[in-house]
């Protein structure tokens, strides 16, 4: 909150409250971090079996956890959205009183709510450190019509796994192939003997290494090649075909073509990226992580 009767460093008070926001902002972000990464581990042990437990200590963890990371993000938006009315206050306007009593009366109508839920929020995460959560994970269990499935319902997972997205990772070295949850579990429970968890189950069948296309127009000629014979059941001629013509196509990444379920949804992404429109392609997204970039602090100055 800024002080507006000293004017005479107005300047000097908003950038300290930007300083102040910032951090808060960042650890906010931590602690979100902190949540998701229980949330991920949690997910990676689920079993399953065909006893049901709803007093397990699983389903409060699983509960409370969903609670703290959508408090954790209310937060992160409001501290956002805070910085963004400060960007906006100018010193040099007749109406810099105004601008700073509509940011006051902003920050006034959050910041309990921010100290609220960051207790809750803190709360949780310290009791989450002091568990056993492979012990916790492995009695999640539920059984619907005497088939085995996951309690934990396609809302709660879709909140942490991403659906649809083709991710492309020079940080991590992998490439992860689009899927939905309805497709997780349904391997899960044809394949009992053979996957545990969802992780393994992305794992195993929807992660490859990024060095598989190391040699991108060799990997385009070989994914388009198995796309046609072993997905589209096509004849080997064909595939060739297809494979010689992205051969030399230097704006199609390969794992794209592996991403793709059919002929007709590499032809749409094709004919989408041709016209510049891939926006409009919506059987799945792609996603690039790439490591940032090294700066040479001899290079860098502060103003």
């Amino acid at each position: 909150m800024i002080n507006f009767s000293d004017k005479e460093n107005m300047k000097k008070l908003i950038e300290l409250e930007k300083i102040s926001l910032t951090s808060t902002l960042e650890i906010q972000k931590n602690l979100n971090k902190q949540i998701l990464m229980f949330i991920k581990n949690f997910m990676s042990d689920v079993t399953f079996s065909y006893d049901i437990n709803p007093n397990d200590k699983a389903f409060y963890y699983l509960n409370e956890s969903t609670n703290a990371l959508t408090k954790s993000n209310s937060n992160i938006t409001i501290l956002k959205n805070l910085l963004k009315s400060l960007d906006k206050i100018n010193d040099n306007t007749e109406n810099i009183e105004g601008q700073i009593n509509e940011y006051n009366q902003f920050f006034k109508d959050n910041i309990n709510s921010i100290y609220e839920s960051t207790e809750i929020i803190e709360n949780f995460v310290h009791r989450i450190t002091t568990i056993d959560l492979s012990e916790l994970a492995k009695n999640l269990t539920t059984k619907t019509e005497n088939k085995q499935t996951n309690i934990i319902d396609n809302e709660i997972l879709s909140n942490f796994y991403l659906e649809k997205s083709l991710i492309i990772s020079e940080f991590q070295q992998k490439v992860f192939l689009p899927f939905t949850i309805n497709e997780i579990k349904e391997l899960l429970l044809s394949n009992r003997s053979e996957y545990k968890t969802i992780q393994s189950v992305i794992d195993h069948l929807y992660t490859k290494s990024l060095s598989d296309y190391k040699f991108a127009a060799i990997a385009r000629f070989r994914e388009a090649y198995k796309l046609v014979t072993e997905k589209e059941k096509g004849s080997k001629l064909k595939a060739i075909g297809l494979g010689i013509e992205l051969f030399f196509n230097y704006n199609l990444h390969p794992a794209i073509i592996t991403a793709c379920k059919s002929l007709n949804e590499l032809d749409i992404y094709l004919a989408c990226l041709e016209d510049n429109t891939l926006d409009d392609f919506q059987f799945f997204d792609v996603k690039y992580e790439i490591p940032p970039a090294v700066v040479n602090p001899s290079k860098s100055c502060i103003n």
